[in-house]
């Protein structure tokens, strides 16, 4: 079955039933409740491909939405298999990804260039953090990291600041209030988005401008969901705006939700499971799909997690089932304290290895909570079982990518305030704090933007004469570099000259640390990644998409947490 030599009765064979339902079903709002390891990914992607082999649907009419990037690699990988190449002009993205595409062609109508930068959740810390500064907070009574969570929390329920300032209960939120009101004018005038803008932002084009709007609904008839019950409100609002209401003039798009109440997970980052319990409200003619045969586990696991989930109250019923047989008991061990435990679970590592029926490498221990790794790791350690903790510093959260990938988003949008500050002075080129605030002073004064005051420097005679000669130095080099982006040249080039001009690659060649060796082979490993999306992207790219070091930091912005398992070291024995 690949390339177009496939037909709709094939993509059909192999499944179950109630999987051959779900891919073929056409007519209004699908709902399939998809248990865990009953082959949601498999129906999602034949159900993509049905409908371009029974109903002559175009590849680039269907939007189909994940929630990593990994899930939508493989997917539109999978796709691809069956239909060929012409898989390419669909969207297969997560929200936060295709949102980005969107806005990239529509954010001129709300203030912001197309070059915008797009603001990690360190970035935005930093970036509250100066807006309390300005606002003389308190850090210790205002927290930062809570104003952040506050506003996160807004923006995820689609309120601007004038909407949360009506609904303040306190002082505490008329404060918070004012900060998300500056918050966002300092993002503007940085001309960056946080994550939570992404799908904030697109839902207001969509709302606010009937033509844009126009563009996307006529292009997207099918729209296809996965993990709909980790959906937050901005999310759920921006399918319904994509979806339609025939108000506008368009056929209603097709829509296709896959998830399941008892998996969901992100409820503390706003998600709520009303979105997939209410489908059925929000979607009177909806049809709903019950995938409850389990491939992945036996019929003991399943008839325990069957009991276990069955006390959830806001849950569709569904028991899962599997024809693998009944297969080896559970075993239920409660400890009298944590080291019983970490005792517990190492004797049972040693029994299976001692049984050669496992290597260190085939056990894995879960736990809730980042701190009950300790005792697991103090018991591994002294009984030489070599480990590796999953959930480490990130590749792109280590400091010198950061500070590499700061210089980058300067290049590609000077106005980028946070990345600014941060390697203004790094590698040392003598701009001290003195001299960045005067810089600042200056720029208050006059009414411009603090890269617009490092450029018109030597008019800020406060500036200390030797730090204004090293800003202009510094100035110089970031416009030269500038240069590339401008007539677009390839990512790795541009990164390799920031490498070497910026001083960074020097700063660590020269060090006795023998860590910075490290570090050295971390700026290369972006280098390599820079070329890797180069690659990629030839085969990959849509048709209002090009290869730029815009795309690559995009790419990289949206590395969502849950797609990466960092490369650790092992520890212990």
């Amino acid at each position: 079955m690949h390339g177009n030599d496939f037909s709709s009765d094939e993509l059909l064979q192999g499944l179950n039933p109630q999987q051959q339902e779900a891919v073929a079903y056409s007519g209004g709002p699908l709902l399939v409740i998809a248990g865990a390891g009953s082959g949601k990914t498999r129906v999602l992607t034949r159900r993509i491909a049905f409908l371009m082999a029974r109903r002559s649907v175009k590849p680039y009419e269907i939007l189909a939405i994940t929630f990593t990037n990994k899930a939508a690699g493989e997917m539109k990988d999978r796709v691809t298999e069956l239909v060929g190449p012409i898989a390419k002009s669909m969207w297969v993205s997560t929200f936060h990804s295709a949102c980005v595409r969107l806005l990239r062609q529509e954010s001129e109508r709300l203030g912001y260039s197309s070059t915008f930068s797009i603001y990690d959740s360190a970035d935005s810390q930093k970036l509250i953090q100066k807006v309390c500064e300005s606002l003389n907070l308190d850090a210790k009574r205002y927290p930062p990291r809570q104003f952040q969570n506050i506003i996160s929390n807004a923006k995820n329920e689609l309120q601007s600041p004038y909407e949360f300032l009506s609904k303040a209960a306190n002082q505490f939120d008329t404060i918070a209030a004012d900060v998300y009101t500056m918050y966002e004018k300092r993002l503007k005038q940085a001309n960056a988005m946080d994550f939570d803008d992404l799908i904030m932002k697109t839902v207001e084009v969509l709302q606010k401008f009937p033509e844009a709007k126009a563009r996307f609904r006529s292009r997207f008839r099918h729209i296809l969901v996965d993990e709909y019950q980790d959906t937050n409100h901005a999310q759920y609002q921006l399918v319904k705006e994509l979806t339609g209401d025939e108000s506008d003039g368009f056929p209603i798009a097709e829509l296709c939700v896959v998830g399941d109440a008892d998996q969901s997970i992100y409820g503390f980052r706003g998600a709520t499971i009303r979105n997939i319990l209410q489908f059925e409200v929000d979607y009177p003619n909806a049809k709903t799909v019950l995938l409850e045969q389990n491939y992945r586990s036996t019929q003991n696991i399943l008839s325990a997690a069957n009991a276990v989930i069955s006390q959830n109250e806001s849950r569709k019923e569904k028991n899962l089932w599997s024809d693998s047989g009944a297969g080896e008991p559970l075993i239920g061990y409660v400890a009298e304290s944590e080291y019983d435990e970490g005792e517990f679970i190492k004797g049972e590592i040693r029994r299976l290895q001692d049984k050669d029926e496992s290597q260190p490498g085939d056990t894995a221990v879960f736990y809730r909570t980042n701190a009950q790794s300790r005792v697991f790791e103090e018991v591994f350690m002294r009984a030489a079982i070599p480990y590796k903790v999953v959930g480490g510093l990130r590749f792109y959260e280590r400091k010198e990518v950061k500070d590499l990938l700061a210089y980058l988003r300067v290049l590609a949008n000077p106005s980028d305030e946070i990345s600014l500050r941060r390697i203004i002075n790094f590698p040392k080129r003598g701009i001290g704090d003195r001299a960045i605030e005067e810089v600042d002073a200056f720029a208050n004064a006059q009414g411009i933007s603090f890269w617009s005051a490092l450029l018109r420097v030597r008019e800020a005679t406060a500036v200390p004469n030797k730090a204004s000669q090293s800003i202009n130095e510094f100035t110089n080099m970031l416009v030269a570099l500038g240069v590339l982006v401008e007539i677009n040249t390839k990512p790795s080039v541009i990164i390799e000259a920031a490498l070497e001009q910026s001083g960074l690659m020097k700063e660590l060649a020269n060090s006795t640390d023998p860590q910075d060796e490290v570090r050295i082979e971390n700026l290369q490993e972006l280098v390599s990644a820079s070329i890797e999306y180069e690659e990629r992207s030839l085969d990959e790219l849509g048709e209002d998409e090009e290869i730029s070091l815009g795309g690559f930091l995009e790419k990289v912005a949206l590395v969502a947490d849950a797609d990466e398992i960092p490369d650790g070291e092992d520890h212990g024995g």
